[in-house]
């Protein structure tokens, strides 16, 4: 019973992944295998911000598929929470999270689709673009501001440590090789002066 609670204690605090949620919603959402199977396969394609970059075509030539069931997998996929994930670019990632709030109208995706005058600043051609006065385009930029353009970095990922040799390999002057310890990955030795003092 001892090693069962520590494994529910380590499982309890571990952090879940996005592959991990994304496939328990995947588990929930679907009963056919083959749908399981694409989006499993998807799921492990996801970058750690929750984009997808891989190709559509060679993912159905690599599982042997069709191209329409990749894409219908795709297309549940991008209804999972996190809001935006499975997308493959920016604009998709935009266009998932308010399609998710009911706001991509006409309007809303012309502004996605214009991203370049968003970011240059360009209102006057933006109303001009959306159909819409000052209020409105203010209003759709407070709201196009405030989704999550990297919808996965909300999910735990693998901390980088830093890798430290133990031992400094190096060529000398007369062609040998020296072998020395890392002094920073040696234990550090601590002696009382009046201890050391008495022993001498």
């Amino acid at each position: 019973l001892g090693d069962d609670v520590s494994g529910l204690e380590a499982t309890l605090t571990r952090d879940v992944t996005l592959r991990e949620h994304v496939e328990e919603q995947l588990n929930l959402a679907t009963r056919d295998p083959a749908t399981r199977m694409i989006g499993a396969h998807l799921a492990g394609l996801l970058d750690e911000t929750g984009y997808l970059s891989a190709d559509l075509g060679a993912a159905s030539a690599q599982l042997g598929t069709s191209l329409e069931a990749v894409e219908a997998a795709l297309a549940l996929l991008q209804t999972f929470d996190p809001s935006g994930v499975f997308a493959r670019d920016l604009k998709e990632c935009l266009a998932l999270q308010l399609r998710e709030l009911d706001r991509y109208d006409p309007a809303m995706a012309s502004l996605v689709e214009r991203l370049d005058l968003v970011a240059r600043r360009d209102y006057a051609a933006l109303k001009q673009i959306c159909g819409v006065d000052q209020d409105d385009l203010k209003d759709m930029l407070a709201e196009l501001r405030s989704l999550n353009p990297k919808p996965g970095n909300a999910f735990g990922s693998v901390v980088v440590q830093p890798v430290i040799p133990d031992v400094h390999v190096r060529l000398a002057a007369d062609g040998t090789w020296l072998v020395e310890l890392n002094t920073e990955t040696l234990p550090k030795v601590l002696l009382n002066n009046q201890y050391h003092a008495t022993v001498s």
